[in-house]
């Protein structure tokens, strides 16, 4: 045998040994769901038995964050590695002005952004999403195809994702027609009508296990982002049947333009979540009957926390953010911390809890490690491997960085261990007015809840957090995301 010949037989062997040693990777993301509308962080009212099953057998965290408090700039922090001060995406902005033909769309990142997807597929990963985008249209170069995935199913505008029954879904790069359903766009300066033929979420679940079925022969990345429980409240009948049954108190809600009417509010909540819950559970038995648990890691995690009360949603009667200060649009706990989960049978184990304070910007790193892919220079996030697979030291952030661009502006820091003297978290409002308006310090371990502002007996707390929040904040590109 020749020289070059056994080298190139030594280098085929490698890549076979790499590619059998590469786990199957689903990250399911809800939208809007709060840290406490589980059962496996505490619900009792809605029912979530499979995706309890995730934490049973795998690993649930405590103190896990979302990219940011809506969904464009979380879902940006999650595919690129990046926190609010440099990510290339910092708030949900219509491409265009709301009415007119080509408002369908959320601003578009730019060419140069590297998201996972491009990287897991330099490595040999057949890459998918179904679901939501919400970062850009195919004519802005902004598709999902344009960041490395090979196939996209689903909703591309936030906007239209407003309704469950809308006109069409895309399918690599075409729409496609759905039966019977309001043929007006929903959530772009038309009302949404309560209901239709066909329920987007069941057509997106469904095409997770055709997927799965197709690329089981090789390693792939799932990025399987359902619009459940975003608004509207919308779900079929017999979903909603089995909460209506409770007779929960309910306030029917009549719809705004943004909105669909829903009688029974919080039955429909919940049976959304359910409908949702059941179709993890489909997609876990699918994974063990294509015998591929073993090879295959799932996470669970939602864009930003519970909703505040509106069209209907109603947090406090579910405890959606667990007694978490805030909702979405807040950078509180309970805009933020979200709830995180994964499950690698015979990797991760069963039952464990971690309280590791991490955030989206440490997927990239993370999906790469177990990947065997390499992680690009400037990223903001840290491998969480080593905590997941219990093995070596977890390296830690000082802190987590936030900044919210609408309602005044906002920034939140999270200060962790023993050099910040405990777990602080600071928030500063209404920075768009006065870039130095006042500090808000929580110490999060004795006050959870964000209660008590503790800026006045820590001043070198709140130094240490001013110079943080002048540090991470880089300039965009686009005018409105700088203070």
């Amino acid at each position: 045998m020749s020289t070059r010949l056994l080298l190139f037989t030594l280098l085929a062997l490698t890549a076979v040994t790499r590619a059998a040693d590469q786990p199957n990777i689903i990250f399911i993301l809800a939208d809007d769901l709060g840290i406490g509308d589980l059962g496996c962080y505490g619900q009792e009212k809605i029912k979530t038995p499979h995706i309890d099953r995730i934490a049973a057998e795998g690993m649930r965290f405590t103190q896990f964050y979302s990219g940011n408090t809506v969904c464009a700039p979380s879902r940006c922090a999650l595919l690129t590695g990046k926190h609010m001060g440099h990510a290339a995406i910092r708030n949900n902005l219509q491409r265009a002005p709301k009415g007119t033909p080509d408002a369908e769309g959320q601003q578009p990142m730019p060419a140069d952004t590297v998201t996972v997807a491009q990287l897991l597929k330099k490595v040999g990963y057949t890459t998918g999403i179904i679901g939501k985008w919400g970062l850009g249209m195919p004519d802005d170069a902004s598709a999902p195809s344009d960041f490395g995935f090979d196939y996209y199913y689903g909703y591309l505008c936030q906007g239209v994702a407003h309704s469950y029954y809308p006109p069409y879904l895309w399918r690599n790069g075409a729409k496609e027609t759905l039966a019977g359903n309001p043929q007006r766009i929903p959530g772009l300066g038309s009302k949404i009508e309560p209901g239709g033929q066909t329920y987007s979420h069941d057509l997106m679940a469904a095409d997770s296990l055709r997927w799965v079925r197709e690329n089981k022969d090789k390693p792939f990345f799932l990025y399987l982002a359902f619009t459940i429980p975003h608004l509207s409240l919308q779900v079929p009948e017999e979903a909603l049947a089995e909460y209506r049954e409770k007779k929960w108190p309910e306030t029917p809600y009549d719809g705004l333009k943004h909105y669909a009417a829903q009688p029974t509010p919080k039955a429909a909540y919940a049976a959304m979540i359910s409908r949702m819950d059941g179709d993890v559970g489909r997609l876990m038995a699918l994974l063990k009957e294509l015998a591929l648990e073993k090879n295959t890691i799932v996470f669970f995690s939602s864009d930003n926390g519970a909703v505040f009360p509106l069209s209907g949603t109603d947090p406090e009667f579910f405890r959606s953010t667990a007694g978490l200060r805030g909702y979405k649009q807040d950078l509180y706990e309970g805009g933020i911390r979200a709830p995180f989960l994964a499950r690698w049978p015979g990797h991760i184990a069963a039952g464990a809890v971690s309280d590791h304070a991490g955030a989206f910007w440490d997927m990239l790193p993370t999906l790469c490690e177990l990947a065997g892919a390499p992680v690009p220079p400037g990223t903001d996030g840290i491998s969480i491997v080593p905590t997941l697979l219990a093995r070596g030291p977890q390296r830690r952030h000082d802190f987590l960085y936030w900044e919210y661009h609408s309602a005044g502006s906002a920034q939140a820091v999270r200060l962790m261990g023993d050099d910040a003297g405990g777990d602080w978290k600071a928030v500063r409002l209404g920075v768009k007015k006065n870039p130095d308006a006042p500090i808000q310090l929580f110490h999060l371990k004795s006050d959870p809840a964000e209660s008590k502002d503790v800026a006045a007996e820590h001043p070198d707390i709140v130094a240490r957090v001013k110079e943080i929040m002048a540090h991470e904040h880089t300039p965009s590109a686009v005018a409105a995301w700088n203070f």
